[in-house]
Parts: C-alpha cells; structure tokens; sequence
C-alpha cells in the first residue's frame, strides 16, 4: 500500500508538470507532490525496501547505511520543503505580486528552512524540534491558503475560476489535515498520526479522477470532448462529400430529363404539365442548395490571420445586427477593452459572433431581453464572451449542443451546425469554446483565445 501511495504522489506530480510546465506556478505545484511523496518514499525505504536483505546479513551491513542516509534524507525533505514548496506555489498562482518582489519573497521564504537544516541532525537520527518547526510552517501554509481563496474569489474568467476552485479543494484541505499530522500531533508526540495521510491521498486521487473527467480539470475532459467532435466532424464530412457527390449526380438527371419535358409542355401547351415541372425543378435545387450548405459548414476550415482589435470586430457586428435586436425587443450592451489587439481570422471570427447572436435572438425573441458582449484579458486567455437573457438550455440538452446536426430549433432552415463549425473555427485559432447555461435564465458562450495571441504595441 506504501508503495502504491508514493507511486501514485509522484505520478500526480508528473501529470501537473506536464500541463504546461513552462508556468511557474505549475513548477511548483508538481514540486509540493514530488516533494510530499518523499515522506511516503521514505516509508517504502524503511518498510519495503530494508527488510528484503535481512536474510542476507553481509548484504544488509553494507545497504544499511545508504538506506537508512536516503530514508532520513527523503523525509528531512518531505517535512522542511512541504511548506515552502506550497507557500511559492501560491504566490507564483497569481499577478498580485510584481516579478520581482515574488523573488525576493522566494529566497526570504528559504530563511526558515536553510535554519532548519543547519541545526537539524540528519544522520543517523532524524531529530527535528517540532515546536519551532510548527513555528514557521503554520503560517506558511495558512498564507498560502488564503492567497489561493483570495484568487478565487477575484477570478473573473470563468474558466480559471473553476479550476482555482478544484485546485482548492484538491489541495487546501488536504494539505491542512497533513500538516496537522506530520507538525501538530508530532508536538504532542504523536509520531505515527501521518499514516492517516493514506487514506487523505487515496481519497484526493479519487476526487481528481472524477473531476478530471466530469469537469476537465487539468484539460482532461476537453481533451476527450475535442477527439470526440474531431472524430465526428471528419466522419461527417467524409459522409457528406460521398452523399453529395451522389446527390449531385442524381439532381443532375432529374434536371436535364425536367428540362425536356418542361420543353415539351411547352410545345404542346400544357400549362398544368409545365407548372409540375417547375415545382419539380424548384425542389431539385432546393435540394442541391441544402446540400451545399451542409458541406460548407462541414469541410476544412482554413484561417487567414491578420491584427485586429476584437472589440471594433463586436461592434460591426452588433451594428449590422441591430435590426434583429429591434425586431425582438433585446437591449444590447457592452464591456469591451478597445485597446488590445491579436492575430486572428477577422472573417471567421465575425462568423463565429454573427452566429452566436443570432443564436441568442432566437433565445429571446419570445420576450425580448438583453444581450451582453464583453472582450477582456486574463492571465491566460484572451476572452469574448457572449450572455443572453433567453430561455436558456434544459439540463438534459446542454451536453449535446456542440454535436453536429442536433438543434432544439423547430425551423426547416436550422442544421444544427452553428455551433459545431464555432468550435472548428475556435480549434483553429488554438482556442476553446465553453458554454454556461441554466433552463429559464439565459446562456453565456465563452471564446478563449490563447494568450500567446496577443498583440503587444
């Protein structure tokens, strides 16, 4: 159990790195579990690893030593570097705090610890005054939890909020009840409490599993979900190239024997033949129009990318769609940064809000509402987003609303693509889609472009 517990610590670790290990802050959050597994790592040393060679008595005298260095060594690392390593964590989450004074709380923080190690025996016994140790560590994990409260609480993009509040969770909580066992009880000579750690680990493994995958946390579930559209996608436009190359063909046929008999009720007078065959001829190019529609919505987007100002982007589109806004009774507003600028498909993005807001007048149209647009910059996004006051979408609808061809939308001119092609424009620009809806109250679509997107003056 030891073993499988330090495994899954470090494999934890590994997993944050690899979510963007060029962020500082995700640096050192893999740093706090590779180095809370050195306490576990210790454990299987002193549990596992040393036992095997007491048959072997020649053997065990010369591993004892590095073992028992390495065990000692594991845990001096675990208990001293814990705080610290959970303390820059949080002051690395957020832009709070200016670059430089971060470094210089960096190496202050290290004070205690460097303390700790000059007046700590290591070898061959591990003796650590716990009292002076709870003195520093304390307030060291109390800070660092109440500047990642805070950071959630001051979040505004929606994206990140969320993930503010899993890591939260996931982390908080935890680590409070570790340091109250591997500190506190010690001070109350309490030295075996942290095997309940155990149980704590197994339980928060669990707990990322499933927000993992119900959530997304640390991009799992988005990840899925794009393989999943991207499967769909290519599958339907696979499909639909063979059907409409045949449709195609078969249209053809109708039409040219349509036009003869069209000719020849015309030269033999007959109005009533004649008025068949144009319906006929008509339903035929409906057909056709239909098709090419579809395939157009289906196949490969290219962008083209240039500099633009996002917040002129909405307000051409908002002023070329003011008309519907009168028409159904929607006040329009907006909180747009007109200063920033980044590269992106002017074309395809004004598709995409074109799109979106007639989705929202559709939401309204019954009795009217407001809809609201706003363009901002967050620590890690560049964000449009896009909130009506509509009829929103049932609990039961809102997973499938990206699937190609599902629509809640009665009309015979609806596919059900609009969202699925804002999605393939949103993947070509490196970005995400996220919509947040509740039946009765009206939705909020968020764009999120990729920071890197940004153009600096």
């Amino acid at each position: 159990m030891m073993v499988i517990i330090w495994l899954v610590i470090w494999t934890l670790g590994f997993l944050v790195l690899f979510t963007d290990p060029k962020q500082t802050s995700i640096r050192w959050a893999s740093a706090t579990a590779f180095i809370g597994g050195c306490g576990f790592f210790s454990a299987v040393v002193d549990e596992s690893l040393y036992p095997l060679f007491d048959h072997f008595a020649n053997v065990q005298l010369a591993v004892e030593p590095a073992l028992m260095f390495v065990s000692r060594l594991s845990s001096f690392i675990c208990q001293v570097g814990l705080p610290y390593a959970f303390f820059m964590f949080a002051i690395h989450s957020g832009d709070f705090i200016a670059r430089k004074t971060k470094k210089l709380i960096q190496y202050l923080a290290l004070i205690p610890p460097l303390f700790v190690l000059a007046t700590t025996p290591i070898y061959p016994v591990l003796s650590f005054n716990y009292w002076v140790m709870v003195s520093w560590a304390l307030p060291y994990f109390l800070a660092a939890s109440v500047i990642l409260i805070v950071l959630y609480r001051k979040e505004k993009d929606p994206q990140l909020r969320r993930s503010r509040l899993f890591t939260n969770i996931l982390v908080i909580v935890p680590l409070m009840f570790v340091f109250t066992t591997i500190y506190i009880m010690r001070t109350q000579n309490q030295y075996e409490a942290w095997r309940y750690n155990i149980l704590i680990v197994g339980i928060q493994f669990l707990l990322i599993l499933f927000i993992s995958v119900k959530y997304g946390f640390l991009g799992v579930k988005f990840r899925v979900e794009r393989r999943r559209l991207n499967s769909t996608l290519r599958a339907l436009t696979s499909g639909a190239q063979i059907v409409n190359h045949t449709i195609k063909n078969e249209i053809g046929k109708i039409t040219l024997f349509a036009d003869r008999i069209q000719s020849y009720a015309i030269e033999t007078n007959q109005p009533d033949l004649k008025k068949d065959i144009d319906i006929l001829i008509q339903s035929s190019q409906h057909i056709l129009d239909m098709m090419n529609r579809i395939q157009g919505q289906l196949q490969e987007i290219t962008i083209k990318e240039e500099v633009i100002r996002p917040a002129e982007l909405i307000d051409e589109v908002l002023r070329n769609l003011k008309p519907y806004a009168e028409k159904y009774a929607v006040a329009l507003e907006t909180d747009l940064d007109a200063g920033l600028s980044m590269r992106g498909d002017p074309v395809q993005l004004r598709e995409i809000l074109t799109n979106l807001c007639m989705n929202a007048f559709e939401a309204m149209k019954e009795a009217g509402g407001t809809l609201i647009l706003r363009f901002y910059l967050s620590k890690k996004h560049l964000v449009i987003s896009v909130t009506d006051t509509g009829v929103g979408i049932s609990k039961e609808n809102l997973p499938h609303v990206m699937d190609p061809f599902f629509s809640t939308k009665k009309t015979g001119q609806n596919f059900g693509l609009g969202l699925s092609y804002c999605f393939n424009v949103m993947q070509k620009h490196q970005g995400t889609l996220e919509i947040y809806s509740f039946h009765g109250e009206g939705t909020t679509i968020y764009l999120y472009f990729p920071r890197k997107r940004l153009v600096t003056n």
